[in-house]
């Protein structure tokens, strides 16, 4: 077998996809949005030594557009792979993808959707061409794929970076190789304060005549510094084998690496090469308001306690850190995440603007506070005042809650223009009655209504 290298083969290939996309997409995007998300393709060989393609993809949540349905939120994504012939693109893969979350919260978060489409490469093509479209904005994505099949003399696959590889026997997943899921990564993106290893998939392919032991070589480099440069035998005892290889990320700064990983059996050689990206996020900030103060001021609805004597000599990263260490603790205290307990809160806080707005937003109001601080009243009573009291024919509301919060609360409209204003409370130690509450309500009010 004559000595097969990749490496220099690989570099130009990398060169030509990026150079490709760049001027297919510069075509694109003058008709249609861009749709921002990451592809990764990767090719193995089945049992019969064909290669099998997985072109995997991950699209941020932020990125995609949810619409309200029963029992949640969904976006429908629209997957297809295309071969040209001629002048037209035949569709030979599609899909659609039914994106669901339950907490709107998540549309915003970090989270992402990951897929795979795969498909057998029955015929040698240069180009392959891999589109996505979000049906919910119309916003496109597409990219160049090589569809190029592996070599008959290929000794790797290529390699496939995970974030996660964890025994299981039950998950249906497309990432399950086995009685193991190997949770593909396309971004090439690890978070090392949230993940102990970069993980490695790959197999290798070895005929029966070369069979015995290899030498492989697993070298990383940041900024033209070595990183690792680790050697190790390997036993090729079977004409496939599956590799499963770890990056420990504690020691790594963020940044990006470039990594090599090379097989030699006898006088073959074999490299591949691969990229990865290391973040190391600071701890994440929880808020609903832009300002800071309109945040104290809502977190005031729930802990009497909220406000630090040094407050006003915070700067504003610190009032945000301190803010969110609030919200964690009342989602902790409640056996909430705290993206649950702040879905909860900014849905109360939305329904009291939209409801209780007076020449100020919503969730001001006294109805507003009480709104978001127990949710909607079990039971609401809605009625006149018309007795003849210094304060006549005044509209007013009785809230009762019966359920965890047991309190009544009486809303008087004052000056009849819509701010309701809280004037009787009972069962809330957090708010007070008004002295005089009587003079609002009329000596001939049935206080057995309160109860």
């Amino acid at each position: 077998m004559a000595n097969i290298h990749y490496g220099t083969k690989m570099k130009n290939l990398t060169k030509s996809l990026l150079l490709c996309a760049l001027l297919l997409l510069s075509v694109t995007l003058v008709a249609q949005n861009k749709l921002n998300m990451a592809v990764h393709e990767l090719r193995f060989k089945d049992a019969s030594g064909h290669t099998l393609l997985h072109i995997d993809y991950q699209i941020p949540y932020r990125n995609l557009v949810f619409m309200a349905q029963e029992n949640g939120y969904f976006a429908t994504v629209d997957v297809s792979v295309s071969i040209p012939r001629g002048d037209s693109l035949i569709v030979i893969k599609d899909l659609l993808d039914n994106v669901g979350i339950t907490n709107k919260h998540d549309a915003t978060s970090g989270k992402s959707h990951i897929n795979r489409v795969s498909f057998l490469l029955d015929e040698s093509v240069d180009r392959l061409y891999f589109k996505a479209e979000d049906l919910n904005s119309g916003d496109v994505f597409t990219w160049p794929i090589d569809g190029r099949p592996l070599d008959e003399e290929e000794l790797l696959s290529d390699i496939q970076l995970c974030s996660v590889v964890v025994p299981d026997s039950i998950s249906v997943s497309k990432f399950r190789r086995g009685d193991v899921l190997y949770k593909s990564e396309p971004s090439l993106i690890f978070d090392k304060n949230i993940l102990e290893n970069v993980h490695l998939y790959l197999e290798t392919y070895v005929p029966e005549r070369l069979q015995g032991t290899g030498l492989m070589n697993l070298y990383i480099e940041k900024d033209s510094l070595i990183i690792k440069d680790d050697y190790f035998d390997i036993s090729l005892d079977a004409p496939q084998k599956a590799l499963h290889l770890q990056i420990p990320t504690g020691e790594l700064e963020a940044g990006s690496y470039q990594g090599t990983l090379s097989l030699q059996i006898g006088e073959s050689l074999q490299e591949k090469e691969f990229d990865f990206f290391i973040t190391e996020k600071g701890e994440p900030l929880y808020f609903l308001m832009a300002d800071p103060e309109d945040e104290l001021q809502l977190l005031r609805y729930f802990t009497a306690g909220a406000t630090p004597l040094d407050w006003s000599r915070y700067d504003e990263i610190t009032k945000k850190r301190y803010l969110s260490s609030i919200w964690k603790y009342l989602g902790s205290s409640a056996g909430l995440s705290t993206e649950s307990i702040l879905a909860i809160v900014e849905e109360r806080v939305d329904y009291a603007n939209a409801h209780f707005r007076y020449f100020k937003d919503g969730w001001k109001t006294d109805m507003g506070r009480i709104y978001i601080r127990n949710g909607a009243a079990d039971d609401v009573e809605k009625d006149v005042i018309q007795e003849l009291t210094r304060y006549v024919s005044k509209d007013y509301q009785i809230w009762k809650y019966r359920g965890k919060v047991r309190a009544v609360y009486v809303f008087v409209d004052v000056q009849m223009n819509g701010n309701y204003q809280l004037i009787y409370v009972r069962g809330d130690e957090m708010e007070s009655s008004r002295p005089d509450f009587r003079r609002y309500l009329g000596d001939d009010f049935d206080l057995s209504k309160l109860d």
